[in-house]
């Protein structure tokens, strides 16, 4: 019997064949979904379309490389179930390591002349507001050096990681400085950017949670406004705000280039 690894087309059946298990709520299916289109535009996962009737649902293959990204499945899905109450999420129908079944959110995405708006700055602004507030006393707070070493070492001799030695060091430092410093961990996102809100008929929804933690309060406004964070009612210094813009910054890169190792090894 073979034990390889499962393709994401034979994982997406699997998530199918489930359909049963499903958590719809009042929604009823009457048989299984069918794939109506794969959705692109996603850097790490494959997600599909899929409807029974008229529910739609959308099915996220995981990326066999997760680990190696910084995602941990089982806090994504701790976090989307401590925020299924605000609304601000998708609904989770289902579950495992490999997938998740989410319902379909109908609206459209944000781009940056949205974000350019007063009110809806407002209105992200409190949804971020309500997110925080949210208590997660079970899950540990991200240590930002420990994250950023973990992608710099997956990167061995990447080209362009040798050709700016300095940058680790800056990302490292700056990462130093807000891990020995006092601040509340809260649910944050990490990876804010206006493609992940949706505009929908109950509201905003917020999507794409994989790589959440409980991390520094300030962080999902910087990567969102571009450290620019006059319109919310965040105080802090503007040495603090660059150093957390240069970690979430770093983060970032390290991303991308562990990515291309992942890439290069495959070819």
């Amino acid at each position: 019997m073979s034990n390889s690894p499962q393709n994401p087309q034979q994982i997406l059946q699997k998530a199918l064949s489930s359909w049963q298990g499903w958590q719809t709520g009042e929604a009823v299916l009457n048989c299984q979904p069918e794939v109506l289109q794969e959705l692109l535009g996603g850097k790490t996962n494959r997600s599909f379309l899929v409807a029974s009737g008229s529910f739609k649902a959308v099915v996220r293959v995981n990326a066999a490389n997760s680990e190696s990204l910084g995602i941990n499945r089982a806090r994504e899905q701790k976090i989307l179930q401590l925020l299924q109450p605000t609304g601000f999420v998708p609904k989770v129908l289902f579950t495992s390591d490999q997938l998740l079944v989410t319902a379909y959110c109908e609206g459209r995405q944000w781009t940056q002349t949205d974000l350019n708006n007063a009110d809806n700055r407002r209105a992200v602004n409190s949804m971020l507001e309500r997110i925080q507030s949210i208590a997660a006393p079970n899950l540990k707070a991200r240590n930002y050096v420990d994250y950023c070493t973990d992608y710099i070492n997956q990167l061995g001799h990447n080209p362009k990681q040798l050709k700016s030695p300095k940058l680790i060091e800056t990302i490292l430092s700056a990462a130093a400085e807000i891990d020995k410093t006092v601040w509340k961990p809260v649910i944050c996102h990490h990876d804010l950017v206006p493609e992940n809100i949706i505009v929908t008929a109950s509201g905003l929804i917020l999507l794409d949670w994989e790589y959440a933690a409980m991390g520094h309060p300030a962080l999902d406004y910087i990567r969102l406004y571009k450290s620019d964070l006059t319109s919310t009612n965040l105080a802090y210094d503007r040495v603090t705000i660059e150093k957390l813009a240069t970690v979430q910054d770093g983060m970032d890169d390290l991303w991308s280039l562990v990515q291309e190792v992942v890439q290069v090894s495959q070819e």
